[in-house]
């Protein structure tokens, strides 16, 4: 066989069986929640679903998803910007929140920092390189990270709990975080990372002085395997200090009962971090993640003062465009007249700011303060042009 033709099947094959294997990895993320009527598993959602029969992806979902990214012109796609991380900015003020991709935070809460669910890998899977890849880069490389005192965990999928993050984390200078998680999660930890972590339950809470952390609900599901799903809790967290509240909703669907018992419950809230991507096709992500319009709902039924939007643009989990999300998260601001709902660049940062003080945007190294919430659109400060009417 000519050499020219041995490598053309060559490249085939491989194609075919990268195509296969990311597939597989892929749907790692959410096959724990293919069937949630899964026998003995200990955990459900605390707010159930009208017509959530359990059932989720079908394999034909994981085999689109591999192929639309093995195909993708990166360079022709629309991506949100990323600007460096300004850590010393962020230690200057008391309590502020920075998005540094998918549902990883970096929070300075007085002289304490916190990540959640810390994601700094390349892949979001447990056999990379095949599975979900990063599109956007990191603001920060990990090694300029400031020492990490606590990291919030709101489940076990792939694309939340990263393992090679983890053990980073573990053996970062100056001794481990310490790791808060759901129920169940401890001997995972033990096992994996070294360090056992902090179990919670839904409403849990501890304190280290000004900080309050609590583990509140989500509506979501667990599970790393085809086995053992929902054998660990799920949930978001409220990170409080000095009065002020921030609302890391973690994964989740729409309950308004729910966000409004996290509201009655936890107290007012300065800041929610609310997911908006990985959403399409509805008729089974609408019972795992919220769409945009659901996230003006949420921040609606929380009563937030505002809230930024995270879960987008990192990793493609679900079947719209990278970019979507932020479209169609303004488009929804501006049908509902409802303002204060900020999506920033990758390394944006937020201030938590007391009531009656406005917030402080800083988004490629320029700060602004938060603008009227009462203006449509006002909180959708984009770091890319606007829709039409946004």
């Amino acid at each position: 066989m000519p050499p020219s033709v041995s490598r053309s099947v060559t490249g085939r094959a491989t194609r075919l069986v990268a195509l296969l294997a990311t597939s597989l990895a892929a749907g790692a993320a959410f096959v724990a929640a293919a069937d949630s009527r899964s026998l003995a598993a200990p955990f459900s959602n605390a707010y159930p679903a009208d017509g959530d029969t359990g059932l989720r992806a079908p394999a034909r979902y994981f085999l689109r998803r591999a192929w639309v990214q093995l195909t993708r012109n990166m360079a022709a796609t629309p991506l949100p910007a990323t600007v460096a991380l300004d850590i010393g900015g962020m230690a200057a003020q008391p309590f502020t929140v920075a998005w540094i991709g998918h549902a990883s935070l970096l929070v300075r809460a007085g002289d304490v920092w916190i990540m959640t669910d810390p994601m700094l890998s390349e892949y979001a899977t447990p056999v990379p390189p095949f599975g979900p890849k990063r599109l956007t880069p990191l603001p920060i490389d990990p090694d300029d990270l400031p020492h990490i005192d606590f990291v919030l965990i709101s489940h076990d999928h792939y694309d939340h709990l990263d393992l090679p993050t983890l053990r980073r984390l573990a053996r970062q200078p100056g001794g481990p975080p310490r790791f808060l998680a759901g129920r169940g999660l401890s001997s995972w930890f033990q096992r994996e990372v070294g360090i056992a972590s902090e179990d919670f339950d839904w409403w849990q809470s501890t304190r280290a002085g000004a900080l309050g952390l609590t583990f509140v609900p989500a509506q979501h599901s667990s599970g790393r395997g085809i086995v053992q799903k929902n054998h660990t809790l799920w949930g978001g967290w409220i990170i409080e200090h000095d009065g002020q509240r921030l609302y890391f909703a973690g994964d989740t669907a729409f309950s308004a009962h729910m966000f409004r018992d996290i509201r009655d419950r936890a107290g007012p809230i300065d800041v929610a971090a609310l997911p908006i991507g990985a959403y399409r096709p509805r008729e089974w992500m609408r019972f795992e993640h919220l769409d945009p319009g659901e996230a003006v709902q949420a921040h609606v039924e929380l009563g937030a003062r505002r809230s930024l939007a995270m879960h987008w643009a990192t990793f493609q989990l679900g079947d719209e465009e990278p970019i979507t999300p932020s479209h169609d998260l303004a488009a929804a601001l501006q049908v509902r007249g409802v303002g204060g709902f900020d999506v920033v660049s990758v390394g944006g940062t937020l201030t938590v700011a007391p009531a009656g003080h406005p917030e402080t945007l800083t988004d490629a190294g320029s700060a602004r303060s938060s603008r009227d919430p009462r203006r449509p659109c006002a909180g959708a400060a984009l770091p890319f042009p606007r829709t039409a009417g946004c």
